[in-house]
């Protein structure tokens, strides 16, 4: 079977343990954070394996970083499959990501107006527009991805760094905000690319050493956002890339027994509707019952309520498309 068309295996796994990493990020941690709630069990993940790992923000970013590594290796996948034309990739992408996000900005609103607390914070929008801003960039340079894909990677990777570059400039004057907000959004960019990347050396369309320097500069681009954008230093999210990356190459080619499982199959088919309704429903769920009962009760009927609005979200998105 062509492998170029065919699902792997360690995508579907590593897609999984993404969205249940952050679940427990934005549904635990943040959620316990925010309200003056403690945990003695999320006290001791963080004292022994995210503050001495580097990994911070519970797992937060690790998850993020990890989508956004299958996102770029799935887009590679569906850009070969569209040929040069760029019309069907993009009719493609938009059937599939687009009703899945306007559906939860329309839920998100709606809560908003009665006066919940859905979570809308850049930590949630700023991997949504990494994804777009991925795909467009691919999109333009479709045409070259088919005849040298090494080559439109690198042009890929020189305009992410002039964009984080601008950003850091309209950073450091205090002004153009929407520049600012481009250039952190570029700034996740590097990850997609990464599983680009896998996706490209996989299917042989990469040398080994063309991966390696490619894969390094998107390291490089990480680290560079780090010095340019100070808000970020204290989390070390170049060093939480890196665990990803590793994680991601590892499972690669592994992860058939446990892919086969009904959890993951269906946490894989619904990653897109879990990533929206875990801020939108999720952390809304919570904010509503937090006066009312215990956290403990709280965030296993939010942890429910997510997943029955994932697998809406998901049935009414097979509909539209």
């Amino acid at each position: 079977m062509d492998e170029r068309r065919t699902p792997v295996a360690g995508v579907s796994v590593v897609t999984a343990a993404a969205v249940c990493l952050i679940a427990y990020s934005y549904l635990v941690g943040l959620w316990l954070d925010r309200h003056g709630h403690s945990s003695d069990l999320v006290l001791v993940v963080r004292n022994w394996v995210n503050r001495p790992t580097g990994v911070g923000e519970d797992f937060g970013f690790l998850g993020v970083a990890l989508l956004l590594m299958v996102a770029g290796f799935t887009i590679s996948g569906a850009a070969r499959a569209a040929g040069t034309g760029r019309l069907p990739f993009a009719t493609r992408l938009a059937r599939r990501g687009l009703p899945a996000l306007v559906l939860a900005a329309a839920v998100g609103a709606l809560l908003l107006a009665v006066g919940a607390e859905p979570l809308v914070d850049p930590a949630i929008t700023t991997p949504v527009g990494a994804v777009a801003l991925f795909a467009l960039l691919l999109l333009v340079l479709l045409p070259l991805h088919h005849r040298f894909p090494g080559l439109a990677v690198f042009v890929q990777l020189e305009v992410v760094c002039l964009l984080v570059l601008a950003g850091g400039w309209a950073t450091s004057t205090g002004e153009h905000d929407a520049l600012r907000v481009i250039g952190l959004t570029a700034a996740l960019v590097p990850l997609a690319t990464l599983g680009q990347i896998a996706w490209l050396f996989r299917t042989e369309l990469l040398f080994r050493w063309h991966a390696l320097v490619l894969g390094l500069l998107c390291l490089a681009l990480l680290v560079l956002a780090e010095r340019v954008f100070p808000e970020s230093a204290a989390f070390w999210r170049p060093l939480a890339a890196g665990y990803a990356l590793l994680l991601f190459l590892i499972a690669l080619p592994r992860g058939a027994s446990i892919a086969a499982t009904r959890v993951v199959r269906w946490l894989d088919s619904r990653a897109l509707p879990l990533f929206v309704s875990i801020p939108v429903v999720g952390y809304a769920v919570l904010g509503v019952q937090h006066l009312v009962v215990t956290p403990a009760l709280a965030i296993p009927i939010s942890l429910t309520c997510t997943c029955l609005a994932a697998e809406l979200l998901h049935r009414c998105r097979k509909r539209l498309a």
